[in-house]
């Protein structure tokens, strides 16, 4: 189901040079070991699936690399979907290497991208019907600034600005074409993370900057209208997600809310007085 796998790449929401020479010693960018778990609602009330995500150390091709794991699971009346999300980040550049969506279940669907920063290009290679062979679809150019959906959300997290008002440009390709969007921080306000007390959050607006007069943007991933994204303020982390979804002929709001975060010792949210108002 198209709605599950966005859902799960939503759930974690938001450049540098050329690639590094692989002797440069590796970078410590992200918090390895770190994890999540998201649960997703329809109509704010309707359990529709589950979203876990970690953060480790791999390697592709030879070059160490960051791995980010999303699993998505959801049980809606006949339909299952078990859907796993992959990303590769350089540990000597921070740049995606590698990304893959793999879905089991009432459907297998899959598709992967492998990134050639010698020749700046994407190959781009989705599963066929037989689901066995993943034939090549496109093979797209890309800057260095270019980066994985999944990858560019671990990513943008050091650099996203934190007072309102203030914005930051990511670009990323989902499939064959690199979407350039603006993330500005709109409001802040307390909220009530569970397991870790009140924080600070910032409600992060995306803005779309290379669409052609005659496109509209549905959001990002194929979601329809408005994405709402409150992103935890000192670790830029997300914790919640809104939005209107394809379910067939409705568009149901769908929630994403974070429920346990497993932290690791200096990536820790600021966590303030239990009696601060947390409306959210």
């Amino acid at each position: 189901m198209t709605s599950l796998r966005n859902i799960a790449l939503c759930a974690a929401m938001a450049a540098l040079a050329a690639h590094a020479a692989p002797e440069a010693p590796p970078r410590e960018w992200h918090p390895v070991g770190e994890a999540f778990t998201f649960k997703a609602y329809a109509l704010g009330f309707l359990p529709i699936g589950t979203v876990w995500m970690d953060t480790g150390t791999g390697a592709f091709e030879s070059t160490p690399t960051y791995t980010f794991h999303g699993r998505c699971y959801g049980d809606y009346l006949l339909y299952k979907a078990d859907v796993h999300v992959y990303s590769h980040l350089s540990q000597y550049t921070d740049q995606s290497l590698f990304h893959a969506i793999e879905q089991y279940g009432t459907e297998r669907r899959g598709r992967r991208l492998t990134f050639d920063w010698t020749s700046n290009v994407v190959t781009y290679v989705r599963l066929e019907r037989d689901n066995k062979t993943y034939k090549l679809r496109r093979v797209v150019a890309v800057t260095p600034d270019v980066w994985d959906v999944f990858g560019c959300a671990f990513h943008a997290r050091r650099q996203f600005p934190t007072n309102v008002g203030e914005s930051t440009d990511v670009k990323l390709i989902e499939t064959e074409k690199v979407f350039h969007l603006r993330c500005t921080v709109m409001e802040k306000r307390p909220y009530r993370l569970p397991g870790v007390g009140v924080v600070e959050a910032m409600r992060v607006q995306l803005s779309p900057v290379n669409l052609r007069p005659d496109e509209v943007f549905k959001g990002l991933l194929n979601l329809d209208r408005d994405v709402v994204i409150w992103i935890e303020t000192s670790t830029r982390t997300p914790v919640y997600m809104s939005t209107t979804v394809p379910f067939g002929i409705i568009r149901p709001k769908v929630e994403v809310v974070m429920r346990e975060w497993k932290r690791v010792p200096g990536f820790e949210p600021t966590v303030l007085p239990d009696d601060t108002l947390a409306p959210h």
